[in-house]
């Protein structure tokens, strides 16, 4: 997770490591001024989607290794 305007976001490998801007965008969270807390905490969400063509971008899992016989 990663929050707007972070000024080291382009120095970030694994932010970069995402390969589109629209999948990267997907990885930094939103201001949400109904959970914020006046002179106390910044509010952020930062929803989490599964499958299709918005999912969060994740790593790939690693390959499983068969047993030799």
């Amino acid at each position: 997770m990663y929050f707007p305007g972070d000024p080291l976001h382009e120095l970030d490998p694994i932010f970069n490591s995402v390969p589109t801007d629209a999948a990267r965008d997907r990885l930094i969270a939103t201001y949400a001024h109904d959970i914020t807390k006046p002179a106390w905490a910044l509010g952020y969400r930062f929803d989490i989607i599964l499958r299709g063509p918005e999912a969060t971008p994740f790593e790939s899992p690693e390959p499983t290794r068969t047993a030799k016989r």
